[in-house]
């Protein structure tokens, strides 16, 4: 093989590689940004506080059997904590933010005990204000209950907000992968064509069709498998950056199984898009007439 031609095949496999990478890393990048967007948006959820306020003579045991029943995972798998307030931690805490001991004043307290709940979400999920309603109606039938206090025209906007959010950036991946999967089997179609006569004269010397196929499937997914992870070592470096300039809170160590998973989607997806993309061109140039190569 000449200099010029070893120079210029390894430049194709180069900007096949390079082809793959970026359309990979573009759509890992909106992947990564789908999979914290969906965190914080269930996270902001999750942040609401629903007061279940006790009356008066609700004693500290039957309060804190309340709690228990919440905290029954069987029951209530929504519920994510539960915190008890007794009437003696409310009046501290009221105290505090009025700078003043309003009990010493009144010589009383007249604050109920209480319990903050917080529930989890999912910002996909269209079950979430029927959950609420349904954990509202039944603790309302408490006999201790006087009350569950919370912004419920703001929870509803809220909910809605954000499952639109969430199905447009899924609307948004799934259109992202539909060109991504375009781009490389482009890539990939040119790469092939370059190759048309030597497949036709291999074919026309009585070579095997998976013995053409064979090599050139190897080298696909090789392309894939090297784009695959140089796309994913340039998302944690960006990640990594954006982190130390900007403090973005991104930690791998804490979503470790996610960033694990999108991994390994990436690099599945480049392997397995460049080994179909690979298949289905040399097919085509095998199955075509001769006339047609030109």
């Amino acid at each position: 093989m000449s200099k010029r031609k070893s120079v210029k095949l390894w430049g194709t496999y180069t900007s096949t590689v390079l082809s793959i990478t970026l359309v990979l890393f573009v759509l890992g990048l909106l992947m990564l940004l789908g999979l914290h967007s969906y965190q914080y948006t269930n996270s902001i959820e999750e942040g609401v506080l629903y007061n279940v306020i006790l009356s008066p003579e609700t004693d500290e045991a039957s309060a804190l059997a309340i709690k228990a029943d919440l905290e029954n995972k069987a029951v209530y798998p929504y519920v994510k904590s539960v915190y008890y307030i007794s009437k003696d931690e409310a009046a501290r805490n009221f105290s505090a933010e009025l700078g003043d001991d309003f009990v010493a004043f009144t010589g009383y307290n007249p604050l109920f005990p209480s319990l903050e709940v917080n529930l989890k979400t999912n910002v996909l999920d269209n079950t979430n204000e029927k959950t609420i309603r349904h954990l509202v109606n039944t603790l309302k039938q408490n006999k201790y209950v006087e009350d569950v206090v919370y912004q419920e025209n703001i929870v509803e906007e809220l909910n809605d907000t954000l499952r639109k959010f969430g199905w447009f950036m899924i609307g948004i991946i799934v259109l992202l992968l539909f060109v991504s999967i375009m781009l490389i089997n482009t890539t990939i179609r040119v790469t092939i064509y370059e190759k048309r006569f030597t497949i036709k004269t291999m074919q026309l010397v009585g070579a095997k069709r998976w013995f053409i196929i064979a090599p050139y499937l190897r080298r696909s997914v090789l392309y894939g498998f090297i784009g695959g992870l140089i796309a994913i070592a340039l998302e944690v470096l960006l990640v990594y950056i954006v982190n130390n300039h900007l403090n973005m809170g991104i930690s791998f160590a804490e979503n470790r199984d996610y960033h694990l998973i999108l991994g390994s989607v990436i690099l599945v997806l480049g392997i397995v898009i460049s080994f179909f993309s690979t298949y289905f061109s040399l097919l085509r140039y095998i199955r075509m007439s001769d006339s047609k190569l030109y």
